[in-house]
């Protein structure tokens, strides 16, 4: 069973909506005061898990997009 999104979850999933195509560390720099790096990346990847965003592993890093919802889908 899939637990809703929360406050970080839903900034997380924005931040990703907003900036295209950013990498992972710069998506969760600004939330490093209120969960650690592996807390963040685990949230990223579990975004990801329910389909609500897309990574891509580059040779150095980690891309993330947003995935387009359609309006009818009532996950977010």
């Amino acid at each position: 069973m899939m637990r809703e999104l929360d406050k970080i979850d839903k900034a997380l999933l924005n931040r990703i909506n907003t900036t295209q195509c950013s990498s992972i560390r710069d998506v969760i720099r600004p939330f490093l005061l209120e969960r650690s790096e592996s807390v963040l990346r685990t949230r990223v990847r579990a975004l990801e898990l329910q389909k609500l965003i897309k990574t891509t592993r580059t040779k150095r890093e980690v891309l993330c997009f947003g995935v387009v919802v359609p309006e009818d889908d009532k996950r977010a």
